[in-house]
């Protein structure tokens, strides 16, 4: 196909500054691929203030954060035998090297090599050039029948595949979920596909726990009232105060998640003699290695796990503006979705 020389990027300087700016078309090496994005979703973190600003700042001329990727491959290099144009694929921003201590003890997202970016510049942009180690570890072939918007959960619920396999929740167990967020709804549907006993949603707003009662929760409750003691206990909302009454939601023997933090300097008090004597455990997880992906993209495929209900708002990249605004003060949003060449990719 003929390549225009430059395409639109959104670029993020704060959360009230995400411009369109020209920039120009990644040019491939013979071991890398190009891919033209269909959708892109806007992740929490990329509004997360503290730790996107200072990115940006050091980058100089902005970043561009998007993860979440799906899309199709427009050109491959010389020396690439494994793709070809016209592979609809789930692109991997990060991914582990798969040979260290951390990745042999099934650590992966621990390893260093998780804060490497493998591909340039990121999915808010309408082409992405993929690097050889993520042409080789990054790309997954989407199957027959999904649409590139529900490639772009294939990321996000691979994060909480991850959580949930850390903590492994069964039927005799009482789930607590808080926050009823995207991160929230996704564990709740996960748990609920995988035979999880009890679900019993936590969040300030009673508009999202009637989402999550749509989503599986058996039960929403609101967090100033009377929250229950479950045996599994996720925290997936960047709330300091959330992340401390965590603490004391937890059965004896129980085990608690944070899938979700808040700032670096964030703290909570914790009584190890408390802990100690009830057995209870603390549990961390973050990103997904590849075999979440992997797992991820068969309960999509399967419909195991839906997620079509969960996308609120699409925009071009022409509006990158405003979908960051709605995600950094959500208004009845979920998901929201940036579809770089929404004209030609329908």
């Amino acid at each position: 196909m003929s390549m225009p020389a430059t395409m639109k990027s959104g670029v993020y300087y704060r959360n009230d500054n995400v411009r369109v700016e020209q920039r120009p078309i990644p040019v491939i090496r013979p071991e890398e691929v190009l891919v033209r994005v269909a959708t892109c979703g806007i992740c929490g973190s990329d509004t997360m203030h503290w730790y996107r600003e200072p990115q940006a700042r050091v980058n100089g001329g902005g970043i561009n954060t998007g993860h979440e990727i799906s899309g199709e491959i427009v050109q491959v290099g010389e020396n690439v035998q494994t793709y070809k144009p016209h592979d609809r694929v789930v692109v991997a921003h990060h991914f582990p090297c798969g040979n260290c201590l951390l990745c042999r003890d099934g650590n992966e997202t621990a390893c260093r090599a998780m804060h490497e970016k493998h591909i340039e510049p990121g999915g808010f942009a309408e082409y992405i050039r993929i690097l050889e180690k993520c042409v080789q570890n990054g790309l997954f072939l989407m199957p027959d029948g999904m649409t590139y918007a529900q490639g772009s959960y294939v990321e996000p619920l691979g994060c909480v595949v991850r959580s949930v396999r850390k903590t492994a929740p069964v039927a005799c167990h009482t789930t607590l979920v808080i926050g009823s967020g995207l991160a929230g709804l996704l564990h709740i549907k996960l748990l609920r596909a995988l035979g999880a006993g009890k679900i019993i949603a936590v969040d300030t707003n009673v508009n999202r726990l009637e989402v999550a009662s749509r989503c599986g929760a058996d039960e929403g409750v609101l967090a100033t009232g009377n929250v229950p003691h479950a045996d599994r206990v996720y925290v997936c909302t960047a709330s300091e105060r959330a992340s401390e009454a965590a603490l004391g939601y937890v059965n004896p023997g129980g085990q608690i998640m944070f899938f979700a933090t808040g700032g670096p300097d964030m703290k909570v008090s914790l009584s190890l003699t408390k802990f100690w004597l009830t057995q209870t455990s603390i549990n961390f997880s973050y990103g997904a290695a590849p075999r979440d992906m992997r797992e991820a993209m068969e309960l999509i495929r399967s419909g195991t796990v839906s997620v079509d209900d969960l996308t609120t708002h699409r925009f071009g990249i022409d509006q990158i503006g405003e979908a960051f605004d709605l995600v950094a003060n959500p208004r009845e949003s979920l998901k929201v979705m940036i579809e770089p060449n929404r004209d030609s990719m329908q």
